[in-house]
């Protein structure tokens, strides 16, 4: 077993020491920020614009339970208050002006209508006590979110300014904020801290993005260096591959399959003699390639050696693919190559966080091996 560690020689690493990573160097070595009210807000826009009602549905199941209060005989409701204010907002000219003014792709009428038919709506509603007072604003949110979410545009083309100011208008028209309510700010701050929990919000994504990129850019650097600048790593491996007795198995994990497919498939291993006796690319008896790339590549038509379509050249050596479904980096490749290369299945029992390097420590992985090393054992 001879190992040829290319990453080292001819791996990227970040020359201006992260400064093209927001946040990179001023957050390296700390832990993330606290979030900002403005964090919790972009947060809670990019789980509505996924579920444009959520935070009604949030209401209904937490509003009401412990704070119910009574109201006189006859009075209406607050939530059937809003309800009423619904049903007529598409008639008010303040309303339609600043619906027209943040030119939604969706009439104003069609997005009250179907907010008006969701069942969470009149549970939001029924929510009694110092979370009605919420309620009109979250119902201003839900329409507002419900025409963004059904956009032909993306949602994020609407300045957030634009956007909030027309919340601020919807909610008026339905009722308005009880600002003087302290509950009423207690219950907006609990949705907002369920929000914000629950989605992991865009902020959390950009505190972690130090730690992301510090593990994740060595990977993603060497793929793109690679296509671009591939052939010093395909030197680099061929030099100790012609150094080796045959037969030779090629053993490629990640990125270093996609090196070792694109040495046999361009024909980098042949010096110039062509295919051998046996049919194999001269002293290469076998490939493996593990949690590997290379049918992604192939079927995006971007590996370097083979464009989509051609399938494999004449005389390529016995290939196995080896591959975990929980590996999002791994590939099968017997359908996009037409089944010249046989896919082996192994399951790592890892998460997906941990599964594309645990190849290592699977047993069924180590006899995979050993059955292409005894194909390829001279007699």
């Amino acid at each position: 077993m001879e190992s040829c560690d290319w990453g080292s020689a001819l791996g990227t690493y970040l020359r201006a020491g992260g400064a093209s990573i927001p946040g990179f160097v001023e957050q390296e070595g700390r832990g993330p920020a606290a979030p900002s009210p403005q964090d919790e807000d972009i947060a809670r826009w990019a789980l509505l614009y996924e579920d444009p009602f959520v935070e009604l549905e949030l209401l209904a199941l937490t509003g009401g339970s412990t704070d119910r209060v009574s109201f006189a005989p006859g009075a209406v409701p607050p939530g059937d208050r809003v309800l009423f204010a619904l049903s007529g907002l598409a008639d008010r000219e303040t309303a339609r002006a600043a619906w027209a003014k943040a030119d939604l792709d969706m009439p104003l009428t069609e997005a009250v209508a179907a907010l008006g038919r969701a069942l969470v709506l009149r549970r939001a509603a029924d929510a009694g006590g110092a979370a009605a007072t919420a309620l009109p604003r979250l119902t201003a949110r839900a329409l507002t979110a419900y025409a963004l979410a059904r956009a032909d545009r993306d949602a994020g083309r609407l300045p957030a300014d634009v956007r909030d100011a027309l919340v601020d208008r919807l909610t008026d028209e339905l009722g308005g904020d009880v600002r003087a309510v302290p509950e009423a700010v207690s219950a907006a701050a609990l949705f907002s801290a369920r929000l914000f929990e629950n989605l992991l919000g865009s902020r959390l994504a950009v505190a972690r993005r130090t730690a992301w990129s510090g593990r994740s850019v060595g990977f993603f650097g060497d793929v793109a260096r690679y296509l671009v600048r591939g052939e010093a790593v395909r030197a680099f491996v061929a030099e100790a591959v012609r150094e080796l007795p045959g037969p030779v198995m090629l053993l490629g994990h990640s990125l270093g399959g996609v090196v070792a497919f694109d040495l046999l498939a361009s024909g980098v291993l042949l010096d110039g003699a062509g295919p051998g006796p046996s049919g194999r690319l001269g002293q290469v008896a076998a490939l493996v390639t593990v949690g590997s790339q290379v049918p992604l590549l192939y079927e995006l038509d971007a590996l370097p050696s083979r464009p989509y379509g051609v399938g494999l050249p004449a005389g390529f050596p016995h290939w196995v693919n080896v591959y975990d479904r929980r590996d999002l980096l791994s590939y099968r490749a017997g359908e996009v190559f037409e089944g010249e290369v046989r896919d082996v299945e192994v399951d790592n029992r890892q998460p997906v966080s941990a599964a594309h390097s645990a190849y290592w420590a699977n047993d069924r992985f180590h006899k995979v091996l050993g059955e292409v090393l005894d194909r390829i054992s001279p007699p």
